[in-house]
């Protein structure tokens, strides 16, 4: 039992608490190699679900056009007001003029009865994905869970150095049923747990990738795409009667007298 490898001090009153005080070995035996591997198992992980991941399916170039207007209506309307007039009512035609007449607006086969999910290919491929993922977390995570119970079981690596209530015992002492320890001592399976839920930012900083490891390159949405988003007809519509009424309100009108009246 790892346990004998711990010395037990007597507080001084019979019916105190026994503290214990840990064998300097096992953080280099013990809580380093669990710590190491677990680090080095999740980078691992994450490869492999880059490796196993579908690669990404581009989106038409009309789509991206017809995205792209919308988009500048909208940088029109939130930002009008730092052009000029001539500048404003210029752009405030052409664009009226072009989602008006939905010159770039992709059109969709409408035909029949909305499509099934089910029969779409696209989505068996989604689901494989997800049980790929599901198989690279739970394979890797079972082994190394093995590995730990087996060669670790009983060890008590460390104490926190803030109190707890005994409610956190059973989750922070799993292996040890030791009745007075303290609820502070933290057993090696369940560091074990605590690693497995609190890792998730070193992974971050070591791979620093977001998830479509694009390396926080975004591409902007495309409309239309899911059956509750608005449709970019709707929304073309939408926004040119919103320019027609729209009133321009320049940032530059008497500029001068306001930055005196802050400054003097």
């Amino acid at each position: 039992m790892a346990l004998s490898l711990l010395s037990m001090i007597a507080t001084g009153s019979a019916g105190a608490v026994a503290e214990l005080t840990l064998d300097p070995k096992l953080k280099y035996w013990v809580l380093l190699p669990i710590s190491i591997v677990m680090v080095l198992t999740g980078i691992l992980r994450q490869y492999i679900m880059d490796l196993i991941a579908p690669s990404p399916k581009g989106v038409p170039r009309v789509k991206l056009t017809e995205s792209q207007w919308i988009y500048k209506a909208q940088a029109l309307l939130g930002n009008g007001s730092q052009l000029s007039e001539e500048a404003f009512q210029a752009k405030k035609e052409f664009l009226t003029e072009t989602l008006a007449d939905a010159k770039y607006l992709v059109k969709m086969n409408t035909e029949g009865d909305v499509a099934n999910p089910l029969s779409d290919p696209n989505f068996s491929e989604s689901m494989f994905s997800m049980a790929k993922g599901n198989l690279a977390n739970f394979i890797p995570q079972t082994i190394i869970m093995w590995w730990v119970n087996h060669f670790f079981a009983g060890f008590v690596l460390m104490k926190l150095p803030f109190p707890l209530t005994p409610r956190f015992k059973e989750m922070l002492q799993s292996g040890v049923m030791t009745a007075d320890l303290d609820v502070r001592w933290v057993s090696s399976i369940s560091w074990y747990f605590i690693s497995v839920l609190g890792l998730n930012p070193v992974y971050n900083l070591i791979l620093s990738t977001n998830a479509n490891g694009d390396f926080g390159v975004q591409q902007p949405p495309v409309m239309g795409g899911a059956p509750g988003e608005p449709q970019p007809e709707a929304v073309m519509k939408s926004l040119a009667n919103d320019l027609t009424i729209a009133q321009h309100e320049s940032c530059f009108d008497s500029i001068e007298e306001r930055v005196l009246a802050k400054y003097t």
